[in-house]
């Protein structure tokens, strides 16, 4: 056997085992932490299922080393950048191009719904018989309460869909549904299909962005959103006591900017200004952000839990909000006019006669995002069975 044989067995053997040792040590890195957010994939990682002899979980097994591989967040960031680079299409189903460059999730359950497909009417009952209780039982207690919809940019900008995603017209959307059933129980509500829409058709004060964040409203729309939320409290409320000291809240009442903001969690060079409201300078400077007491009282942990005081509001009044990310970041625009703003995630729906009981609000308001009907609102599985004494 030459030199020359020889040399190119060993480089050959050296190159099968540092490709052997490239396959296989990602997976003797594997992540084991029980709780892993992928910030690319918007999406919380397979989590261990235990052991199961019998085979039921072993599909379960191949989703944990594979979404727990090393290095498998770089990899995807990789791949998508590299499809949107050469392809200019985005490589996931977080975002898609619609009409015009506009961007909007693409996952199958946001899809289902717009196709008018996905309105589950046994999910959205459970949810009416929860909020026609909570309404009833907070009636009782002379404090009114008005149900909120984060609507969906494909809801309000429904033109600029892809016109080969066709919608079966036959049939409900979730809200009209929704809307309509809210109706028959007569509890209040702000679901502003149609006065979002109308107020979209002008591109100089657009109320969902163009590029990023596609999955909410921007703060054109939340101040479009308070706005009418605030009319429908003070309706509530002066036909509840007979009058009211709140006042409505307009986008006068705050200092409006710009932010450039860029495309959510990819790092393609996708970017744009988007409106951004904060309180005036007093306001602010009289915010108070409570962390004691708050923490105290019985909540889910993971979702949100807040209670801000502001000295500079219009009014003394208290405001309990149960929400998600619509309204998350921005529970300070409610010290306009309360003083408290009470805030808990909406996962917490058990507890709101806790919450009234321990917090005395004169105001609730529960706000659902209108794509939580395809998504985690399956997992409140206990909405019909919330009762209240006296309300059956």
């Amino acid at each position: 056997m030459n030199k020359a044989f020889r040399r190119k067995r060993i480089t050959n053997l050296l190159f099968a085992l540092v490709f052997v040792g490239m396959l296989i040590y990602p997976f003797l890195r594997l992540d084991t932490t029980e709780v892993i957010d992928s910030q690319t994939e918007n999406r919380r990682m397979t989590m261990w299922p235990g052991f199961y002899p019998d085979g039921s979980y072993n599909e379960w097994y191949g989703h944990y080393v594979e979404d727990r591989v090393a290095f498998r967040e770089e990899a995807v960031r990789i791949y998508m950048d590299s499809v949107y680079a050469v392809f200019g299409e985005f490589a996931e189903k977080l975002h898609m191009y619609g009409k015009d460059k506009e961007i909007f999730p693409a996952d199958e359950g946001y899809l289902s719904a717009y196709q008018h497909l996905a309105t589950d009417e046994a999910l959205i009952d459970d949810l009416v018989t929860y909020l026609d209780r909570s309404n009833r039982y907070l009636q009782q207690q002379n404090i009114p309460f008005v149900f909120l919809a984060g609507l969906d940019k494909k809801t309000v900008y429904p033109e600029y869909m892809p016109d080969d995603i066709h919608v079966d017209e036959s049939r409900e959307s979730i809200m009209e549904n929704l809307s309509r059933k809210l109706e028959e129980k007569k509890v209040a509500y702000v679901i502003p299909v149609e006065k979002f829409r109308a107020a979209a058709t002008r591109d100089e004060n657009r109320i969902y962005n163009r590029t990023c964040d596609s999955a909410h409203w921007n703060e054109n729309g939340l101040m479009l959103a308070l706005s009418l939320l605030q009319e429908e409290i003070i309706k509530q409320e002066t036909q509840m006591r007979g009058e009211t000291e709140l006042s409505p809240i307009l986008s006068e009442h705050f200092k409006k900017k710009t932010e450039t903001a860029k495309l959510e969690f990819l790092s393609l060079p996708l970017t744009e200004e988007v409106p951004v409201y904060d309180l005036r300078k007093k306001q602010k400077k009289a915010l108070v952000q409570e962390e004691g007491f708050i923490d105290t009282i019985e909540h889910i942990e993971g979702p949100f839990v807040s209670h801000l005081i502001c000295d500079e509001a219009a009014t003394d009044q208290k405001i309990l909000v149960f929400g998600d990310s619509f309204l998350q970041t921005h529970m300070q625009l409610f010290c306009q006019q309360y003083h408290d703003v009470y805030a808990f995630g909406r996962q917490n729906y058990e507890n709101l006669q806790l919450y009234v009981e321990t917090l005395h609000p004169d105001v609730v308001v529960f706000e659902n995002a209108e794509r939580a009907f395809v998504d985690d609102l399956y997992n409140y599985t206990n909405l019909a069975g919330v009762t209240y004494p006296g309300i059956e």
